[in-house]
Parts: C-alpha cells; structure tokens; sequence
C-alpha cells in the first residue's frame, strides 16, 4: 500500500481555509501527527498502519495557523522546469520523455549563470551537449520560449484533471 501513495498529494489550507500548498501525503501526515495541522478531509479506504494503531490518510489539512501570503511559491526544480517547458527542448523544439531531458543553464554556471527560472530551460540530450558551455549567442543556439518564473497562482499549477474532488469546494473561489 505505501507504494501506492508515493504520489499522492494533500491540499494545505491556512487557519482561514485558504489554500496555500500541495504536499505530499506523508508530509501532511507528519504535521497532522505533530499537531501541527488538522485533517479536513481524507482519502477513503487509505491508511497508514503500524502494528497497533491504523491513520487516515488525509485529502486536505488545515493548518493551526493563519498564512500571510499571496501565491504559492513554486521551487525551481527538474520536474517544475519540465512542467512548464512542457517537456519540449527549448533549443530542437522537440517533445521528449522526461528521462530523455535535462536542464539548461542559458548562462552557463562557468559563466556565473543563476539556478533561477530566468535562467533554466528544457533541453534534451544531444541540444545540451551541443551547446556545452557557450552563451546563446556563441553557440548560436536559443530557447524558443524565454525562461520565466511560472504564475504562482495555486489552480494554475495543477492539471485540472488531477485536482481530487474532494478539493473543490475549497479551490471554488480560485478559479482557472
């Protein structure tokens, strides 16, 4: 059953039922069992079980505490790069498999290029390899979509598809 969880997600919301965050299902049970937050909803027929005692697994939590804060903040890593370049090779503007890609300094590090959204892009193999080093311009090789951070809007990070329906009397006032 743990395996099965590996990638389910929980729906933070702040004191005031706001959302602020998606996590993954054991670390929203952590802050549940720490006290920390409260289950809202949880998923059926899902437990955790240890030798004498049996946990719901929650859908959402609410936190103890009221968030001041406006957008969810999206780290810039490997998988939220692919997300937002669409796993496309921002240089072959080719679709790939995401084991097939990597990412792309535009700056290279050598060159003092930030890990920043503004600096990173999609890239496959062979595109990353060819232009090793080089700056766009040098290596004559540019994205076709300017790197930017992502909106940090909660709704538009999720695939609406995926959102459980158990969300969406919360996510109701944050629409796509």
């Amino acid at each position: 059953m743990i395996w099965m969880c590996k990638n389910l997600k929980t729906l933070k919301l702040d004191s005031s039922f706001r959302p602020i965050d998606i996590l993954n299902v054991y670390e929203a049970f952590t802050m549940v069992y720490t006290k920390r937050a409260n289950i809202v909803e949880t998923y059926d027929d899902l437990y955790l079980r240890s030798a004498t005692e049996s946990y719901e697994m929650p859908s959402i939590i609410s936190l103890n505490r009221y968030v001041k804060r406006e957008k969810l903040a999206l780290k810039c890593s490997k998988k939220n790069v692919f997300w937002r370049d669409r796993y496309t090779c921002q240089y072959c503007n080719k679709l790939f498999p995401e084991d097939l890609l990597t990412l792309d300094h535009v700056t290279p590090r050598s060159k003092g290029g930030p890990k920043t959204w503004d600096n990173i892009v999609t890239s496959c193999q062979k595109c990353n390899q060819l232009k090793g080093d080089k700056l766009p311009h040098e290596a004559n090789m540019f994205p076709t979509r300017f790197p930017r951070k992502p909106s940090g809007h909660l709704l538009k990070i999720l695939v609406k598809d995926n959102i459980p329906s158990k969300w969406l009397p919360f996510l109701t006032a944050y629409t796509l």
